[in-house]
Parts: C-alpha cells; structure tokens; sequence
C-alpha cells in the first residue's frame, strides 16, 4: 500500500508514513492515533521526540487513553538522542546502526509476546541542516526496506514551521505514505525491485529527485536496477535521463517494470539504449 493522505483521512492503516505538520496539538493529534492502533494490533510502542524522556513520558500520557498503558509499561518513551545512534560525537544519524537498532527493537518486542514494533517520532531534530537530512534520508530508504518486510511500522513526523516545506520534502519523498502536498513524489520499497517510484517527476523537483537517487541507488548495487513505476503519473525527459544516469553511475542497467506507456514511448524518442521498459498492462 501507498499513496499521498488527505489531512482528514486516518494514518491507522499505514506502515511506513511520513507526517508533516505546524503545531504540536496537530501532531499529537496524529501521534495518538497512531499509537493507538498499534496498542490495539499488540504492537510495542515507542514515543520519540526532543527534550526530556520525563517530559515526552509526561506529553503521551496526557493524551486520551494513553496513560494506562505508559504505567503499566507496554509504551516505550525515547529521546531522539537515546533513539537513533550518531555518527562519532555529532548529531548526524549513522544510518546502517540507526536501522539495525530498529531490527533488533523489533526483535525484542516479537521476544517478548508482541506482535511488532510500532515507532511514533518527531524526527525535526534530526533534520536540521543539509548534512543531517542527507544521513537521514539514507536512513529513511534503508528504514522502508525493512518495514516492507518485517512487522516494523513508524510514523515519522517533521515540524514543517521550523524546517521549511523544501527540507520536509527531502524526507517525505522517501516513504510510501505522505501528506498530501507534501512531495511531488514518492520512492519506496516494494517486492521484487529495488524501489518503487510514484507521483509526478518534473522540473519543479528536479534537483530534489537527483539527490534522492544520489541516496539510494548506491545503496543497491547490483547488474541491473530494477524499479517499478506502476505508481507514476509523470516523469519528464530530464528525469527519466536522471534516473538513466544514475544506473550508470552504478554501474547498472536500468529496468522499468509496470512502466507506463508514455514512459515507454520518451525511451524510444530519446533513444536510450541501455533501459528496458516492462509495460504494464
């Protein structure tokens, strides 16, 4: 499942969704009912934010029926700093530890009776310069990798107020489920291909979907990049070449699978070689 939500539609159902909002109430308001679903699915629940772990333990149980279960201890509280290891002594995630801590928290919940690992997180702090967004949109990639195939679900939240709509979009595109508005597009993982691409890709997010490429396709080596773009309702030359490129940057041949027609019809104008177009039917 994937797609870009309304304000008024409900997270519950979501796995791996990215949460943009102005004011703490509105996000409390998401984060409970996202806690709350995953209370009802069995989940272990972990509530992450900035300050301190008292403060955070303090904000969740205010919340409406959440007090019970932070007392009788089947909701974790967390700092961002407790959270998400960090490169040395900065306030840079370190990626590949940062997703081995979630494999292993969920791990330990399913050890421990529950039926998975549900995060609720207010990731703004760990999004606030340019070389902290490019660590954590790795993190962010290889993170959907993981919920896709194991019962690990996050909301991940940013304050778009403190970090601006262009910053926030850096994050949002790297989730199967986002605001709406608050991407163009969305790369995401899926079965059988290295991600999935859906949305529009144009020259407004031009230089937003080649640094998202420059995150992630290094990080699937392999002969052939296989993609679906099942999910597409527009890619322009300039990106279809971007993506090209970024293949052969890689080293790999590029694959598109459930590839719409027009994508299949902008290969032949462009005449590229090196990509096959699997079309959808």
């Amino acid at each position: 499942m994937n797609g870009a939500i309304d304000p008024v539609e409900s997270l519950a159902a979501c796995g791996h969704v990215c949460w943009s909002y102005k004011d703490r109430a509105g996000f409390r308001v998401r984060a409970l009912e996202y806690a709350a679903s995953g209370i009802a699915a069995g989940q272990w629940i972990e509530y992450v934010g900035s300050g301190s772990v008292e403060g955070l333990r303090t904000e969740l149980a205010g919340l409406d029926g959440m007090a019970e279960h932070v007392e009788a201890g089947r909701v974790g509280v967390s700092s961002v700093a407790d959270f998400y290891p960090v490169v040395g002594h900065s306030d840079v995630v370190d990626p590949v530890a940062a997703v081995a801590a979630r494999v292993a928290g969920t791990e330990k919940a399913l050890a421990a009776g529950y039926t998975g690992f549900r995060a609720v997180v207010d990731a703004t702090a760990m999004a606030r310069s340019a070389e902290q967004r490019a660590a954590f949109a790795r993190y962010e990639y290889l993170l959907d990798q993981k919920t896709s195939v194991l019962p690990v679900t996050a909301l991940c939240a940013y304050d778009v107020s403190a970090l601006g709509g262009a910053a926030v979009a850096e994050l949002a595109c790297l989730h199967p489920f986002t605001r709406s508005g608050s991407a163009s597009f969305r790369l995401y993982a899926d079965e059988g291909v290295e991600f999935a691409l859906a949305g529009e890709i144009d020259l407004v997010c031009r230089e937003l979907f080649n640094a998202t490429l420059a995150h992630t396709v290094t990080l699937s080596p392999g002969p052939e990049l296989v993609i679906d773009g099942g999910g597409l309702d527009i890619i322009d030359p300039r990106g279809l070449l971007t993506l090209v490129e970024h293949g052969r940057r890689a080293g790999a041949t590029l694959v598109i699978r459930n590839g719409p027609r027009f994508v299949r019809r902008l290969v032949e104008l462009l005449d590229l070689q090196d990509v096959r177009v699997e079309v959808s039917t």
